[in-house]
């Protein structure tokens, strides 16, 4: 397995068990996050403050979230993870397929862009 796909697989692992210290020290300093779409979410955001931002952020507006991975590429300057995630409010739930598209730098993720087939939904879920 290359090392970046293992970096990968740690910085979901790290989500999934809560550990955010750990989940944001697989980010560069000067990270450059894209979120696509038309929500409050969307834009570009650089420098590891804003992504913390967004991230608080995120969890403020999308209620009950929980992903399972489902596949990882990665080489040397890209990588791909593969993603089911699931939202829930009250008795909503909303589903969706997604990929991260990230660089790297320094064994590190230097930047990434979100893509998902419901982006539509997953905008109108987080406003």
């Amino acid at each position: 397995m290359h090392a970046n796909e293992q970096l990968l697989r740690d910085a979901d692992q790290a989500q999934i068990r809560g550990d955010f210290e750990a989940f944001t020290g697989f980010f560069t300093d000067d990270v450059v996050v894209h979120i696509p779409g038309k929500s409050s979410l969307a834009g570009e955001y650089k420098g590891k403050d804003q992504f913390l931002e967004l991230f608080g952020r995120f969890v403020e507006r999308a209620g009950e979230y929980t992903f399972e991975p489902h596949a990882y590429f990665a080489d040397d300057e890209h990588g791909i993870s593969l993603q089911r995630s699931h939202y829930r409010r009250g008795n909503e739930s909303l589903d969706s397929n997604d990929a991260f598209v990230c660089h790297f730098r320094n064994g590190k993720i230097s930047e990434f862009w979100l893509l998902s087939d419901e982006e539509d939904a997953v905008d109108a879920w987080l406003g």
